[in-house]
């Protein structure tokens, strides 16, 4: 057996998202240093795939709807099998596995915060700030991926300080630094997209906390405003999830079936990107989310709404715009700056792009994350994370 230290990730579902990719990309990175393996409480989906590794072990829990207690045998039995050094759980839907994991013998247990649901999007629930508030004792390390969640699970929830570690969530710089196809014709969207078309794009899963109905409000309302042309403008929405009926009937009914397109789940987003001109999130809820990352990676200026880590990601009047959540008025008016003003795109796309090379790059959360496992493991830092830069002591504790 290797000699690495054994590090098991629990998900509630591997399926696309932010979350997922970065959970993935510390597997495919670390695996030099670690042993990986992942439970999911209720399956995976294609993202399995992309585990590099093969020998990683990948096991789902098939969790029922409701209350299934049986579950958390199977997840006791499961981590006795392993037997891991640490145990990694994400977000609220696999906090409550804690206690099963000491129960298995875990000594060291990460709780990593990467966002809320469209059900809880201010982290107010009583339910579940007690639920974290009683579990603290025994999770040796939170880790929140933005400013705005560091803050909450100290102040809000009551997570002593030093119990938090803030590791912002980084991308590969380069996968979305490839040539622009928005002059000439656009190979993914064809006869959608002609020469000439300013082309709105959004990256995320279809879920009410997206708030992609708000969005869509927005480019209709863009559409029509009075006294000017927006014939040329066409919005594309990458991803998939239960939004999508409802969504496919409201762009129906406002009469966007020529000018909106549902593209789902999709494997070449970086192209995809390369062809728009402006990108937009319109969520009410986000921790930090890798979409923003990867738009201004591809040199686009972006509007988002001022939730959760957006503000740590967006410079805004440099990089982009902020602005508060579920205005579609506002929204509309946001994508009008950049639609007629391609200075400004151009301008913002640019700088956006130099921001996340500076600061958001994989090699730093890589390092970050090395770091902190070989913290809690009593190993060697590791030779990456020696050489790391631009992470304060309140970063990585």
């Amino acid at each position: 057996m290797s000699g690495k230290p054994l590090i098991v990730h629990v998900v509630y579902r591997l399926d696309t998202g932010g979350m997922e990719k970065v959970l993935l990309s510390v597997i495919n990175a670390t695996s030099d240093r670690y042993r990986h393996a992942v439970i999911c409480l209720a399956g995976y989906g294609a993202m399995r795939d992309q585990i590099d590794d093969a020998t990683v072990g990948c096991v789902s829990l098939n969790k029922k709807q409701g209350k299934d207690w049986m579950h958390y045998v199977r997840y006791w039995r499961a981590l006795r099998a392993f037997k891991p050094d640490l145990v990694q759980s994400y977000n609220i839907g696999t906090l409550d596995l804690v206690p099963m994991s000491k129960l298995a013998g875990v000594r060291r247990i990460i709780h990593a915060e990467h966002g809320r649901d469209s059900t809880d999007p201010q982290g107010n629930n009583p339910k579940y700030l007690r639920l974290r508030r009683w579990l603290a004792p025994l999770i040796t390390r939170y880790v929140a991926v933005s400013p705005d969640l560091q803050r909450w699970l100290i102040d809000r929830v009551g997570i002593r300080p030093s119990g938090v570690v803030h590791i912002p969530n980084g991308i590969d710089v380069a996968k979305f630094k490839v040539a622009h196809g928005r002059r000439g014709p656009r190979k993914l969207l064809g006869d959608f997209a002609p020469p000439g078309t300013m082309l709105v794009g959004n990256v995320a899963r279809l879920d009410k906390v997206k708030d992609h109905a708000c969005l869509i409000l927005a480019f209709k309302i863009l559409c029509d405003q009075p006294g000017q042309t927006h014939d040329h403008c066409r919005l594309v929405i990458a991803g998939e999830g239960p939004q999508r009926g409802a969504l496919e009937q409201q762009i129906a009914q406002l009469g966007l079936t020529e000018k909106v397109r549902l593209l789902g789940d999709r494997d070449d987003v970086p192209n995809l990107l390369a062809e728009c001109d402006v990108f937009v999130l319109s969520s009410i809820a986000e921790g930090m989310p890798l979409t923003l990352l990867e738009a201004m990676a591809a040199g686009l200026p972006v509007i988002t709404t001022n939730v959760g880590g957006t503000a740590s990601v967006v410079v805004a009047g440099k990089t982009g715009i902020l602005l508060p959540p579920s205005d579609p008025q506002k929204l509309a008016d946001a994508i009008g700056v950049y639609v007629n003003d391609e200075k400004l795109r151009h301008q913002h796309g640019e700088a956006g792009y130099a921001h996340v090379v500076a600061r958001f790059s994989l090699d730093k959360m890589m390092c970050a994350y090395e770091t902190l496992y070989d913290q809690l493991l009593g190993r060697g830092i590791a030779p990456r994370a020696r050489g790391m830069s631009g992470l304060t002591d309140r970063e990585v504790r």
